[in-house]
């Protein structure tokens, strides 16, 4: 798996989909987390996977 490819991807994802500004920031061990506006709302530690595409987009939009 490449996690710059991922986060790329992601990122992407926001920016086209939502419309929010995106930036990647690397943390160690291949973590990836996901913030948008002070929420966490993905974090692969957590859910011990990448996201699938969409995923993002549909945790943003739901409510808090």
């Amino acid at each position: 798996m490449d996690l710059r490819r991922e986060a790329v991807r992601l990122r992407d994802e926001l920016q086209t989909t939502l419309h929010v500004p995106a930036k990647i920031r690397w943390g160690g061990l291949g973590e990836l987390t996901v913030i948008v506006d002070g929420r966490t709302v993905f974090s692969k530690r957590g859910a011990g996977r990448i996201p699938e595409p969409g995923e993002i987009t549909r945790l943003v939009e739901s409510p808090r």
